[in-house]
């Protein structure tokens, strides 16, 4: 665990980021510990201010860890310390990964609760929708945005996703030109399809599934806005297996989807663990998400060789076009997910499709992500010396 910071001397070039904690199924908590990983072994003053923090040990680690009481002002009350804290930090350059008015840079990591709400929408009944209306929680994050897209201190956006810049300016008015595309990186080193010779005969043998059935993974926590409900209707229409890796507090309600389904020992939920082997046992992924900025579950995917299936909802919509237009849908058409899906198996047949889906994946490693990202800390010093 990183030990507590001593005293820092005002420093113009040490980065502060900020984030609550690190959660081992956060996409967004891991994203920040590669960024810290990478800052650190190029010698860059790092620190991080959160409640927890169990990623890198090269970062240093300030403390700020308020009562959370309800979940209504959990939000709310950490931004109120974390502001606290940072007063007393003379000349950092501050990164917020969570909603603060008190940074310089805010990446937009987990999007906007906004844009997110109006996708929830959709779905829900007008009883669903009038509760969120009045959720003391829904209301607190969105006056928190407010608030932050209104700071006179913040001068640059960082976003993963053009889907995501668009929200952003639509919703708030934020100069388009502070806004930076600074989309996820993955180790392109591991994730490659190579992995398919290693571990593909091994999964499939261990799970009992035959080497010409067709095979779709959905990766990701939290199943129900990360669309596990349409993936699992996708699958049965194509008549293919549906693994899916990830956590979520209430799996049961997806096993009872997957029978009703008709998939039934078809589905496999097998649970939080390393997607890699899976990854090269499968021939698609299916991330058929309601609201997702820019999950790394896709690039994973192409870097491995396997075309992916996603929705309009989901910023890699964009990235997953290059390989096939077809491959992304509405998530409520339920007939054209399926279609979808279909056209990725045929994909995943063809021989070029893993080389193809490796050039666009290469665009995405880690060593792009953090050039990007101090490109943006160089335009915010810039912008802070001419002001």
């Amino acid at each position: 665990m990183p030990h507590p910071a001593p005293p820092v001397q005002p420093e113009v070039d040490r980065i502060i980021f900020v984030r609550q904690q690190f959660s081992q199924f956060g996409g967004a908590e891991l994203i920040l510990d590669r960024m810290l990983t990478a800052l650190a072994t190029r010698h860059k003053r790092v620190a991080l201010l959160g409640r927890t923090w169990r990623g890198g040990r090269e970062v240093e680690f300030i403390h700020c860890d308020p009562p959370k009481g309800t979940r209504a002002f959990r939000e709310t009350l950490f931004a109120r310390a974390a502001c606290r804290l940072i007063a007393r930090e003379k000349g950092a350059l501050v990164q917020a990964h969570e909603r603060i008015p008190c940074c310089d840079i805010f990446r937009a990591g987990d999007g906007v609760h906004a844009a997110y709400l109006e996708q929830k929408q959709r779905t829900q009944t007008a009883f669903g929708r009038l509760k969120d209306r009045f959720s003391l929680f829904h209301r607190n994050i969105l006056a928190l945005e407010r608030k932050l897209f209104a700071s006179p201190r913040l001068q640059a956006a960082i976003v993963n996703s053009e889907m995501v810049a668009d929200d952003i300016s639509r919703h708030f008015g934020f100069p388009r030109e502070r806004i930076h595309l600074v989309p996820n990186g993955i180790d392109l080193a591991r994730f490659r399809p190579q992995a398919r010779n290693e571990h593909r005969a091994t999964v499939r043998a261990r799970l009992g599934v035959s080497a010409a059935k067709p095979v779709a993974l959905f990766v990701g926590s939290g199943f129900e806005r990360k669309g596990l409900r349409p993936a699992i209707h996708a699958a049965a229409a194509c008549d293919a297996e549906l693994w899916a890796i990830g956590h979520d507090r209430r799996p049961a309600s997806f096993v009872a989807e997957a029978e009703r389904a008709g998939l039934g020992q078809h589905f496999r939920l097998i649970g939080p663990t390393d997607p890699l082997p899976y990854y090269a046992a499968a021939d698609a992924l299916i991330l058929p998400s309601f609201y997702d900025p820019f999950p790394s579950t896709v690039i994973e995917a192409l870097a491995c060789g396997l075309p992916v299936v996603t929705t309009t909802g989901c910023g890699a919509r964009d990235v997953v076009s290059q390989l096939d237009a077809r491959l992304v849908r509405d998530v409520l058409d339920r007939e054209g997910l399926a279609e979808a899906l279909r056209a990725a198996f045929a994909l995943a047949a063809k021989p070029e499709t893993a080389a193809r889906t490796r050039v666009i994946a290469e665009e995405f490693g880690i060593d792009q992500m953090v050039d990007r990202m101090l490109a943006v800390h160089d335009f915010v010093r810039a912008a802070r010396t001419s002001a």
